[in-house]
């Protein structure tokens, strides 16, 4: 059986947590980078630390700041029905 290259953080991880479901390490072994890592400055667990999701905010305030044009106070009324006109607006 042929090695795959592991290219992305989340097939590492993928990968890892399928060592862990094994029984074949702990998260624990993962904890700490080996004595040949090359930069042991910037490892990290990567069952521990994820990434966090990304919020996507549904709807901002800032979308329902009202525009330029008349108060509700000088906006005209909407005809009652279709066939009553509605006058010019006065803007």
């Amino acid at each position: 059986m042929a090695l795959k290259r592991v290219s992305t953080e989340l097939a590492a991880r993928k990968l890892l947590q399928r060592l862990v479901d094994s029984g074949r390490c702990q998260m624990e072994h993962f904890d700490y980078p080996t004595v040949a890592h090359c930069n042991p400055e910037t490892y990290r667990n990567l069952l521990r630390d994820p990434d966090p999701e990304e919020a996507v905010a549904i709807s901002d305030p800032r979308d329902f700041i009202p525009t330029v044009g008349p108060t509700p106070a000088e906006a005209p009324e909407l005809p009652l029905t279709l066939e009553q006109p509605l006058e010019e607006a006065p803007w």
